[in-house]
Order: C-alpha cells, then sequence, then structure tokens
C-alpha cells in the first residue's frame, strides 16, 4: 500500500516538473537516411536500430553512415593448468558521418572495453558474456547518437 502511495506522489511530481525524455526522435535533429555496417551480426544491427529510433523524419540535417563493428575476447590471464582465468572482451565501432552528397563530416572511432573473470559453467559464462556485449554496444550507441545531435 505504502508503495502505491509512493509511486503515485512521484508521477505528480515527475509530470510536474517539466520532465522531458533526453531520447527522443521528435527533439532529434538528425534524420539518418542510409546505413553502411560492412560486418552484420545481431550486436552491430542492435546499434543500427537504436541509431534509427531516433532519426527525425522531419530533420533538415539529413545524413549516411557506414560503421564497421568489431568484438574480440582476449585472453589476459592462465591459471597453473594454462586454462584462461581473466578474459578482456573489446569492442571496436568506427564511424563515418557522410552528408547527402557523400561528404565526410565526421570520422570517429569507439571503444569499449571490459575485463572479466572466468566461470566455470560455460552456460552462465556464455550469458554473461552476451551481457557484457549488450551493455557495451548500448554505451558505442548512446555516443553515437549522442554525437549525431552535436554535429554541426
Amino acid at each position: 500500500m505504502k508503495s502505491l502511495i509512493l509511486i503515485i506522489i512521484f508521477s505528480v511530481l515527475l509530470n510536474s516538473c517539466g520532465f522531458k525524455p533526453i531520447y527522443n526522435s521528435k527533439s532529434s535533429n538528425f534524420q539518418v537516411i542510409e546505413i553502411t555496417n560492412k560486418n552484420k551480426n545481431k550486436n552491430s544491427f542492435a546499434i543500427e536500430q537504436m541509431v534509427m529510433s531516433l532519426s527525425n523524419q522531419k530533420a533538415v540535417r539529413k545524413v549516411k553512415l557506414e560503421f564497421d563493428y568489431k568484438e574480440s575476447i582476449d585472453t589476459i590471464l592462465k591459471d597453473n593448468k594454462g586454462d584462461p582465468s581473466k578474459k578482456k572482451l573489446s569492442i571496436t565501432v568506427n564511424l563515418k558521418i557522410k552528408n547527402e552528397i557523400d561528404n565526410i563530416l565526421a570520422t570517429k572511432n569507439f571503444n569499449e572495453e571490459f575485463s572479466y573473470n572466468v566461470q566455470n559453467d560455460k552456460f552462465t559464462m556464455a550469458q554473461y558474456e552476451d551481457n557484457i556485449i549488450n551493455n557495451l554496444s548500448n554505451k558505442i550507441s548512446n555516443d553515437i547518437i549522442f554525437l549525431l545531435g552535436t554535429l554541426e
């Protein structure tokens, strides 16, 4: 009962304080008219979808994106038996932003890394790596969106 009252109070306060969502396609100042992806996989597709979801169809600035998505898992530390005990997962996205007539407006490399300890259970380890990849991909897509929003 107390939580219901708190939810109602917070919703009333948030509505009256001028809260506006940061990521909103209506307020974005760019329209992505084409995306070229050199390495197509589910994670690069997720980045594409997040950028396209914030593309404003009525924006004056129209851009084309070319990006190259690379991910790698490297062993950092091995135990006495030679089995990996610590790994590093890194994701790199090389981005080119072009205008409608293919003039390059900006080029930027995004790189995110995360080090983690290896677990014995292979299934849990695979889920953990997928979660890390999703989080790093979301961070990179947010950085791309911020770059597109501040591009002049």
